[in-house]
């Protein structure tokens, strides 16, 4: 099976990726403050994500994007829901700064070798306002295809496409 390259071509830093629980406990907090800022900047009021009560569940993880190896300023995040055989892709951001730059497609691009060397994971699934543009691009390039489509997903209005990547036999 041919796998999509998700990596970039016109990166001139690749980001430093660590899972959020790789990570020493005491860093993890100030981190997901870091998260949340970044979040409530980035999206609107109605699509924030509760980090302190959704990471505290036992199948739900984030992938962290560094700009460089002090671990210290964020590139990116993905959380995403771990299921048997599904993983759901919740929430994917690059801050603005950082976008073009092929962090999304790397952050993607590790969720899949991950879930590869675990083993029994065949899909991952996503949902994506069918406006989002750049989003719906970044997804088709790593291999995501359109499954669905839900008329006013996110609202009056704003439609929702089901998106998934088959990575499993």
């Amino acid at each position: 099976m041919s796998v999509p390259d998700c990596s970039s071509e016109s990166v001139i830093a690749t980001p430093i990726l660590r899972d959020l629980t790789s990570l020493p406990a005491e860093k993890r907090q100030p981190l997901c403050k870091q998260v949340g800022k970044i979040e409530r900047k980035t999206f609107p009021s109605s699509e924030a994500f509760d980090f302190d009560t959704e990471l505290k569940k036992k199948n739900t993880n984030m992938i962290l994007a560094f700009k460089n190896a002090d671990l210290g300023e964020l590139s990116g995040y993905l959380v995403y829901v771990r299921m048997k055989r599904l993983v759901l892709l919740h929430k994917i951001c690059v801050v603005q700064q950082e976008r073009g730059k092929g962090v999304g497609k790397d952050l993607i691009h590790s969720l899949r070798r991950q879930l590869e060397n675990q083993g029994g994971c065949q899909n991952i699934q996503l949902w994506v306002d069918e406006d989002r543009g750049p989003a719906k691009a970044l997804y088709k390039s790593c291999g995501f295809e359109q499954i669905d489509r839900c008329v006013d997903y996110y609202g009056p209005g704003r439609n929702g496409l089901k998106m998934q990547l088959s990575i499993g036999k």
